[in-house]
């Protein structure tokens, strides 16, 4: 799983907004970089494995429904689900990520390094805010480290 966000902890979704432009379906277009250039590989870290890689940006397919949960689709095997909510004062989509049991390594390498939370029932979760660059009805743009921008396009 690679997947690169700013991290954030403690938060709920009580009484926060759902933003009615983001429900539906959103397929990955492109990378940008800080210059606007597009970007088809991205060489960097990858968790829990102690090597770097390259990573072909590709994705995930966003869903995030109108009952406050979402999902991402990075492979048909690697699918992240949780619910979400919009806050609009930031413009950032706040996700709590939840880790289903058994673990996956990405998963476990997560906790054992703290970006993980845990929960009364002893489960494990995580908070992922994207920051949004730009939300049409069509577009959504979101802004990852460097300065990169991930474009997505609504599915119709």
């Amino acid at each position: 799983m690679v997947f690169i966000s700013v991290y954030g902890f403690g938060q709920s979704n009580k009484n926060k907004g759902l933003r009615s432009e983001l429900i539906g379906g959103w397929e990955f277009s492109e990378l940008r970089d800080d210059k606007g250039n597009k970007v088809d590989t991205i060489w960097h870290n990858v968790p829990g494995l102690g090597k770097k890689g390259w990573e072909i940006p590709r994705g995930p397919l966003m869903v995030y429904n109108a009952n406050g949960t979402y999902s991402k689709q990075f492979t048909p095997k690697n699918i992240d689900t949780g619910e979400w909510y919009y806050d609009e004062k930031k413009k950032e989509i706040n996700q709590t990520l939840s880790y289903p049991k058994p673990y996956s390594a990405a998963a476990q390498y997560l906790i054992d390094k703290g970006h993980a939370k845990q929960d009364r029932n002893g489960s494990y979760y995580e908070v992922i805010i994207d920051k949004i660059v730009e939300l049409t009805n069509d577009t959504l743009i979101i802004l990852e480290r460097e300065g990169r921008q991930r474009i997505f396009i609504k599915k119709k």
